[in-house]
Parts: structure tokens; C-alpha cells; sequence
């Protein structure tokens, strides 16, 4: 039985250690900056402030006279350089980043472990992992243990405010595209002077990795679950400050660059240490404290540039391209690229200026105390990327092999790879890349040789318009006389008591051909089936809306074993429809109701009518030539008592059940097998609570389906669980050739 637990706690460690090790793929440039706190944000960073079980409260530690919280705001906020103002810069004003805070009581979250107990053994840390099992499980522990921080905090009544707590903001802020999913989570980890070696891969290391366990119920009822995540320790000894606004921030270095993963890009540095981009981009060697902006391919793979802010190269030329970070309009072009099939790789061009009057963060020396400076040459820079890779990572690659490089220079740091005016590069035998220009923000190069023909794609072609290339925005092909994009409804009729109406027909406006034929609409009923006189119905227009002909101050139940639901009528034809709502939201058709002619009748399914609370309701149905409302109250009435069971001769016990769910995984904490091929996204969870053995779990099978894991409050169900699985597992390991008498 020991061995048993043994290799059995062996497996799920080795299974976790292997869950972190892979890299994953998401995602979402005109100067624009974020000098102060966002006000139209498209994306939420949620901050919180996390201290180990044997330290002690520190947000407020003060630090060249300011706070530790406001320290790490002008970090991430409000200062001149920052990490929201950083990608503002990099994406043209496209991700408008906001970071917000979740406090305990004003303080930081409390975790239940020490800080040596996520670090490795030794003689000053005894509590330390020993193995590489036991590694891989604590930092699954880590995740569960701020997970289970914040969902404290927030049952506790705490909520998302700024640094100072001066200002509130609601949960549904954390979700800026509305897809279940908090934006973004920013751990940051007390500062320590604890004798603890970290290394990369550790526990508590600076990475980027995914957790669904916090869980926060909106006031809607929906759920907002969290993803990815970044953690951070910060060093407050050596603070910086812009001459700008001296407002003293952390070094930007590892914020910057894990924010970066979290948005989908990957390392372009080595794991041996070679470094094909070094100084071209803050997620090869970045530049401290404030990293140099992303390279031309980056912002490309993000969505950043567009066909008139990024163009294809297919024929030789001269070409003007704006200095990378100055662009200020839409059509202003800040790159180039053009294929080469001999290499099957595509070779980037981008204007980027080092010197102290370059663009904001390519500035290799700012005005920026206690500054690194590095002297990097300004001009042309020229990559080589592989064709087929949206993001790519150099972790794994080799000489002559990279997913991305920079060409020319001698300088393994990239410092010197820039062409100046008349600087010419030899990309292959075939084409050559020559500056002959450089005026103020304005950059011309000469590109002579073979390069790859372009062929048009995207767009779309339509019955009157042929595609239009979404590369060179010219159009090809031919039109499609079966592509009708533009649509309006002819011809329809209001049915009365004396004639029937017509739907009228789908007419395309484009080329007139009639895409749909309408229905004939049967005659209004003379009387109602309850024998009431029908009510007269106005004639519909927009000085004379439509009204609701049915269901006004109807009582309907909320149990769908008493009713089919509850039907209201309109005077406003079908045709006419634009939405239903309750309560002023917005309703599903065929899946909250279903509608129907005559004239417009409007069923609520009991599905929906199960979901309402209890008392006054109003229904708007809404068209194009007004809105018909009906007050509606709901009522909980007891179902029919269903008919007596027979009882079984005898009744099987079910087994225990339960289930893992592992799909993917999102860090960059090993330096471990990184896929070259393209992917939009990936994911990595372990269902489940460790801290809450006795409530049930929701966990997901492998079709997505919810499964709510057995309440065992007895050892009894405990143990039948268990001797099942070891049953199995016997079995397991003697077909591997262990021993039979196990």
C-alpha cells in the first residue's frame, strides 16, 4: 500500500510539473500615450498585493517617500513611463490597459504558506521542495493558495478600487471583451531579504502562467472566472524616475515582458543564452529599467498594423516607411514585408531610431535616473521570420534555425545591425536591401532582386463587386452573383380579419434579385378563443405605435410543469420585429421565446419564465415602427404532485466518481519544448479545491459538460474509492512489469 500512495503521489507531481511546461498563444502601431490613469479602457489588469504566512503587512513600506501601493501605480498606471503606456505606445492607442487593485481591509492577501515552503530545500530553507515532484505540485499549491486569497477577499465584501481605494469600480470591469474572463491578474509578491535562491522555473519566479480558480458571481448572475495571470517580485532599493514627472516607478523590465506573454507573445531569447534579437525587443534582452519597444512582427501578430500601416514588398523599388512609435495616422506606413521562397522565410523592414531624440522607448539612453544606456545604432532594421509562425519564439532554436532574427551586424548584442544612409545588406544572392535616405522621421530604401509574387486573398466577393486583396487592397478574381450582402424586406401587407397579409419579399439592394420569397400571413381571427370581442387594432404607424394586443397584467407561474409559457401579442407585424426584452435586457429568440405571426405573437419559454424572480415583470416588444409593453407578474405555484413511484426490488449504489480536467498549459517558467507552429490559444487547469475536500466540485468532462464530484462526508464512501483505484492501479503496474505481489 505505501508504494502504492507513493508512486501514486509520484504521478500526479510528475503530471503537474509537465502541465507548466509549455507556452501558449492568445490574442489581441500613431504615438499615444498613458500618462495618467485611462479613461476609456479596453482592458483590466487586476493588481493584488499577496504576503507569505510568516510576513508582514508591506503595501504601505515607504520607500523614497512614497508608498509601495502608489509606487507600483506609477509603475503600471499614471508615470511617463509605465506598463500601461508602454503597450498604448506599441499598439497605436488599439490596447488601452487599466490597472486596478483588490485590497483585504486595505492591505495585501495573506497566504497560508511560508515563503521558503515554494522554494527549494536547503540548509537555511528546511522546509523546502527536495524534488522536482514535489516542485511542480507546490507550484500548483501556489496558484490555489492567491486563488483562494482572492475569492476570500471578495466574499469578505472587498472590492475593486484603485491604489488609494478612493474610488470603487464594479467586477464586470475586470472583463473588458465580455467573454467570462477576468482580463488579466498581476501577483505581486512581498520584496524579501530572506537567505531564499530562486531560479528560473521556480515556484517564484517572475512568469506568466493561467488559473481558472478564482470565481466571482456578477450581480447578472453570470460567472467571471480568472485566466491568465503574471507574478512579479519587485526590488524598491533602487527606484527610478523620468525627468518628466519624477514619479519614481520600479524597474520596467519583467513587467513589460510578462505582460507580453499574457497577450500571446513568446521568448526570443535562447535557452543556451544566444539571442538572434537581443536589443530589437523587450521580449529578447530588454533594456533596464524601461524596455525598448516590440519589433514590427510582434505588433503584426498582436493585430497592430494593417495592410496600410504594414505593407507587402512584390516588386523592386524605392520605399518610404515612418519611424517605428511616431506614426499618427492610420495610413501612415511604419513597416514593410516581402516573402523569399528559397528561404521560406519573410523578411521585416522597419525604421527605428536609438538616439536621444528618437521615439519614446527605442531611445537606448532616456532621462531617466540610475538608467542603463547602450549605444545602439539608428536606421533600418531587417528581420527574417518564418513564413508560417504567428508568434514566434527563438527558446529552442539554433543558428540558421531561428523563428526570428535580426540580420546584419557584428555585434552578438545587435547593437550595430541597423542601416545607415548608403548602408546596403545582402539578405540573399538574390536580394539586396540598400538605405538611401533618412529625413527626419522619413526613411527610403532601395530593395533590388527576387522577392515572392504576391497573391491576392481575403475579402470577399459579391454579386456586384469583386474581392478586394486584404494584402494589397486591389481587387481580383471575379464577382459571385450568389453573394447578396445587402438586404431589405419588399412588398410586406398587415394582415386583417378580411384579407391575408404577405412577409414580402428579401430583396438584394445591390442587384435587385429577390433572395427570398415571402409567406402569405393568414387573416386575423374574428373573435379570440376565449369568446372576448377582438380588440380593435390601429393602423400602425410612426405617429401611431403599435400596442399590445394580449397578455397585459397576465399571471404566469414560473414552474414549466404548470404552463407552456406565457404569450403576448403585438399589433406591429411579424416583419417589423426587432428585439424583445424583460426588464430592459435583451431576450434570446428560440431560446428565452419564440415568435410567431398574427400579429406579432410573442411566446416566453418556460425555460426563461423558470429564471425570473418572483413579482412584477415588463415585457417591451420592439419594431421598427414603435414599442408594444405589457406589465406581467410571476408566481410560484407547487407542480402537480407527481404519481406515486414503484420501488425497486433493490437499489445499486453508484461508484465514487470524479474527474481531472488538464487542457494545455500557458507559462513561460520552464525553458521546455515551445511549438513552432501557429496557435491563437491554449490553457492549463486542474478542476478542483484542494483546500475544500468536503464540498463538491465542479469539474468538466471531456465534452465540456459541468460534473459535480460526490459529497464522501462518510470514510466509508472514502474508502471505497479508494480500493477501487488501487485495484486498477495494481493492475497498471504489474502489466509495466512490476511486481505481482504489490
Amino acid at each position: 500500500m505505501k508504494k502504492i500512495c507513493t508512486f501514486f503521489g509520484l504521478l500526479i507531481s510528475m503530471c503537474l510539473l509537465l502541465n507548466v511546461g509549455f507556452s501558449s498563444l492568445s490574442v489581441k502601431g500613431a504615438a499615444a500615450g498613458n500618462t495618467e490613469q485611462t479613461s476609456d479602457p479596453n482592458f483590466t489588469n487586476l493588481i493584488v498585493f499577496a504576503r507569505f504566512a510568516d510576513e508582514d503587512e508591506f503595501v504601505d513600506d515607504i520607500y523614497q517617500g512614497v508608498s509601495v501601493r502608489e509606487i507600483i501605480d506609477n509603475s503600471y498606471n499614471t508615470a511617463y513611463y509605465s506598463v500601461g503606456d508602454y503597450y498604448r505606445n506599441a499598439s497605436s492607442d488599439k490596447l488601452r490597459m487599466n490597472s486596478l487593485y483588490l485590497f483585504d481591509n486595505g492591505g495585501s492577501l495573506q497566504l497560508k504558506h511560508e515563503r521558503g515552503y515554494y522554494a527549494g530545500y536547503s540548509a537555511d530553507n528546511p522546509i523546502g521542495y527536495k524534488t522536482s515532484g514535489e516542485k511542480a505540485y507546490r507550484m500548483y499549491e501556489l496558484r490555489t493558495d492567491w486563488s483562494d486569497a482572492i475569492n476570500k477577499a471578495i466574499q469578505n465584501g472587498n472590492h475593486i478600487t484603485n491604489y488609494d481605494g478612493s474610488q470603487t469600480y464594479s467586477y464586470e470591469d475586470l472583463d473588458k471583451n465580455r467573454d467570462g474572463k477576468i482580463d488579466s491578474i498581476t501577483v505581486i509578491y512581498k520584496n524579501t531579504t530572506q537567505n531564499i535562491v530562486i531560479n528560473r522555473s521556480d515556484p517564484l519566479w517572475n512568469y506568466k502562467d493561467y488559473a481558472d480558480y478564482v470565481e466571482i458571481t456578477l450581480a447578472d448572475g453570470r460567472m467571471l472566472q480568472s485566466q491568465y495571470y503574471v507574478q512579479v517580485i519587485n526590488n524598491y532599493s533602487t527606484l527610478y524616475m523620468a525627468n518628466e514627472d519624477r514619479k519614481p516607478i520600479v524597474s520596467l523590465k519583467s513587467p513589460i515582458h510578462e505582460m507580453g506573454h499574457i497577450f500571446g507573445l513568446l521568448d526570443l531569447y535562447n535557452s543556451s543564452g544566444q539571442t538572434p534579437v537581443y536589443f530589437m525587443s523587450a521580449m529578447a534582452n530588454a533594456i533596464s529599467p524601461v524596455p525598448q519597444g516590440l519589433s514590427i512582427k510582434e505588433k503584426e501578430a498582436l493585430g497592430w498594423t494593417d495592410p496600410s500601416t504594414l505593407k507587402t514588398i512584390t516588386e523592386p523599388g524605392k520605399y518610404k516607411v515612418k519611424l517605428s512609435g511616431t506614426a499618427t495616422g492610420t495610413d501612415d506606413c511604419i513597416g514593410y514585408k516581402a516573402g523569399i521562397p528559397e528561404l521560406n522565410r519573410t523578411l521585416y523592414l522597419e525604421y527605428r531610431n536609438f538616439s536621444t531624440d528618437g521615439s519614446k522607448y527605442d531611445k537606448s539612453e532616456k532621462q531617466l535616473t540610475n538608467s542603463e544606456t547602450s549605444n545602439i545604432k539608428s536606421g533600418l532594421v531587417c528581420y527574417l521570420a518564418k513564413s508560417d509562425i504567428r508568434f514566434p519564439s527563438n527558446l529552442n532554436g539554433k543558428p540558421g534555425n531561428w523563428a526570428l532574427e535580426v540580420m546584419g551586424g557584428t555585434q552578438s548584442t545587435k547593437s550595430d545591425a541597423a542601416l545607415g544612409v548608403n548602408d546596403s545588406l545582402q539578405v540573399t544572392d538574390k536580394l539586396k536591401v540598400t538605405v538611401t535616405a533618412i529625413e527626419g522621421e522619413v526613411l527610403t530604401f532601395q530593395i533590388e532582386g527576387e522577392m515572392e509574387q504576391h497573391v491576392h486573398s481575403g475579402g470577399q466577393a459579391t454579386c456586384t463587386k469583386k474581392a478586394v486583396c486584404e494584402e494589397c487592397r486591389e481587387e481580383y478574381g471575379e464577382i459571385d452573383p450568389t453573394c447578396h450582402l445587402n438586404l431589405q424586406r419588399r412588398g410586406f401587407k398587415e394582415p386583417t380579419q378580411e384579407e391575408t397579409g404577405y412577409t414580402g419579399d428579401l430583396v438584394c439592394t445591390d442587384c435587385n434579385a429577390i433572395v427570398e420569397a415571402g409567406e402569405i400571413i393568414d387573416k386575423l381571427p374574428v373573435t379570440p378563443p376565449d369568446g372576448k370581442p377582438e380588440p380593435e387594432i390601429p393602423p400602425v404607424s410612426p405617429g401611431n405605435p403599435p400596442i399590445m394586443l394580449e397578455g397585459d397584467k397576465a399571471e404566469v407561474s414560473k414552474n414549466p410543469d404548470n404552463n407552456s409559457g406565457a404569450v403576448f401579442r403585438s399589433s406591429a407585424p411579424l416583419a417589423n420585429l426587432i428585439e424583445v426584452k424583460v426588464d430592459e435586457n435583451v431576450l434570446v429568440k428560440d431560446k428565452d421565446y419564440t415568435a410567431c405571426s398574427g400579429s406579432t405573437i410573442i411566446t416566453l419559454l418556460p425555460s426563461f419564465l423558470a429564471g425570473l424572480s418572483e413579482g412584477a415583470h415588463n415585457i417591451a416588444i420592439v419594431s421598427t415602427t414603435g414599442t408594444a409593453t405589457a406589465d406581467f407578474s410571476v408566481i410560484s405555484d407547487p407542480a402537480p404532485a407527481p404519481p406515486a413511484p414503484v420501488p425497486p426490488a433493490s437499489t445499486p449504489v453508484p461508484p465514487a466518481s470524479g474527474n481531472t480536467n488538464t487542457d494545455g498549459s500557458s507559462t513561460d517558467t520552464v525553458a521546455g519544448s515551445v511549438s513552432e507552429t501557429a496557435s491563437t490559444n491554449g490553457s492549463a487547469n486542474v478542476s478542483g479545491n484542494s483546500s475544500l475536500p468536503d464540498t463538491a466540485q465542479i469539474k468538466k468532462d471531456s465534452s465540456g459538460t459541468d460534473i459535480k464530484s460526490p459529497q464522501c462526508g462518510e470514510k466509508n464512501c472514502f474508502t471505497l474509492l479508494l480500493e477501487d483505484f488501487i485495484e486498477i492501479l495494481k493492475k497498471v503496474l504489474i502489466f509495466l512489469g512490476f511486481s505481482s505481489k504489490i
